[in-house]
């Protein structure tokens, strides 16, 4: 997203590459026979980069249209970093990394602090 270059058709033509590979995933899914919740999950995950790849090829289009217009950049730049951090979570996903999740991490937190609490010997013990 460097100031002006024309990043309409770069959005168009990724977003057009997106719709492709997401077609590719639907036929690929649909092949394998029985839908288990893997599959499933997958084709969830599938069916939202669709809907992004669309939100973005519309937003190109309105760029290309009007190029000066800096809420559809921007949306195209908040699309880009969403998909970004996506991708930076189903790669750790993909490679076996821990889970590791807000939820669950608070609530070790505060176990273990509860665990520290319980240990401590009160005063006139």
């Amino acid at each position: 997203m460097i100031p002006g270059h024309k990043v309409g058709w770069a959005a168009l033509v990724v977003a057009l590459g997106g719709l492709v590979f997401v077609a590719a995933s639907l036929l690929s899914l649909r092949r394998m026979r029985g839908l288990r919740w893997p599959q499933a999950r997958e084709a969830l995950f599938v069916f939202g980069l669709a809907v992004a790849f669309v939100v973005q090829m519309i937003v190109a289009l309105v760029v290309i249209v009007h190029p000066h217009d800096s809420s559809a950049v921007r949306t195209i730049a908040v699309l880009v970093v969403i998909c970004f951090l996506i991708g930076i979570a189903r790669s750790w996903e993909l490679i076996g990394g821990p889970s590791i999740g807000l939820r669950r991490e608070v609530g070790a937190l505060m176990r273990s602090q509860d665990r520290d609490t319980d240990c401590v010997p009160k005063e006139g013990s």
